[in-house]
């Protein structure tokens, strides 16, 4: 029985992508305990990759080929929302920098407002911020993933814990009326314990994002502080954010460059 319900689970996570945990108890009927125990023993078979409240798809995480496609995609958008984000930093500041094209565009303009200090789970965003005169980079421990070059695991989270974040700048690959989503990764956990310990949470997201419903709704609306968009996002979804008393920031492209 545990081998046809692992054979399952494996034919689920391929066709979604993705599997919860809550949703294998259900399907099952079984414990949370059991649920754990299938998908360890799937992932050391190689067949799935756990996650925070579930697992997903083997490599479903960015890695560097997929990082290059995205950073060539809305150039001119990311880099306005790069600089407009980069004006919310104090100087002083303790920022957390989450691994993302559109953060990574706003790393070439900090070097104004500093000193600041970049705290991150994020080889590509450390080595980005490493040139930075006056700019401490702190670089959370833990298991390196290979293909996403995040750290990941315990010790990441554990070394988040002694830093007080003033500001935290992440992505969304997805923003709808009610929530922000993303495709599950091996450091969703992160993300939700940056949001709740940080003084600002702070999305950075192009005009593409909204409308755009995915797997994973890692944050209602009103968990957020402030959402820092461009000028091509549709005006319904500025003033739905507003309305819901969501900063909203649009930055102006200069899109005959």
């Amino acid at each position: 029985m545990n081998q046809e319900r692992r054979e399952q689970i494996i034919k689920m996570v391929n066709e979604n992508r993705m599997v919860k945990n809550s949703d294998l108890m259900e399907r099952f009927d079984i414990s949370i305990e059991t649920v754990r125990r299938d998908l360890k023993f799937l992932e050391k078979l190689g067949y799935i990759q756990c996650v925070y409240g579930g697992a997903v798809i083997k490599g479903a995480g960015v890695n560097q080929a997929d990082f290059k496609v995205n950073s060539a995609k809305n150039v001119q958008e990311k880099n306005a929302i790069g600089q407009a984000a980069a004006k919310l930093v104090d100087r002083g500041d303790t920022l957390y920098l989450e691994d993302g094209t559109t953060v990574m565009a706003m790393t070439q303009y900090l070097k104004d407002v500093v000193p600041i200090t970049v705290v991150t789970n994020s080889l590509r965003i450390g080595m980005a911020m490493s040139g930075v005169l006056d700019c401490t980079v702190m670089l959370l421990g833990g298991q390196l993933q290979p293909g996403s070059l995040e750290m990941q695991g315990f010790q990441t989270e554990e070394n988040l814990k002694m830093f007080n974040i003033d500001k935290a700048f992440i992505g969304a690959t997805g923003i709808t009326e009610t929530h922000f989503t993303d495709n599950p990764t091996d450091t969703g956990y992160i993300r939700r314990r940056v949001i709740n310990d940080s003084s600002q949470a702070i999305v950075l997201a192009d005009h593409s994002k909204f409308g755009v419903r995915n797997a994973l709704k890692f944050a209602a609306i009103n968990e957020l502080d402030i959402v820092v968009t461009d000028d091509g996002t549709p005006e319904k979804y500025v003033e739905c954010l507003r309305n819901t008393g969501l900063e909203v920031v649009v930055a102006k492209v200069d899109r005959k460059v």
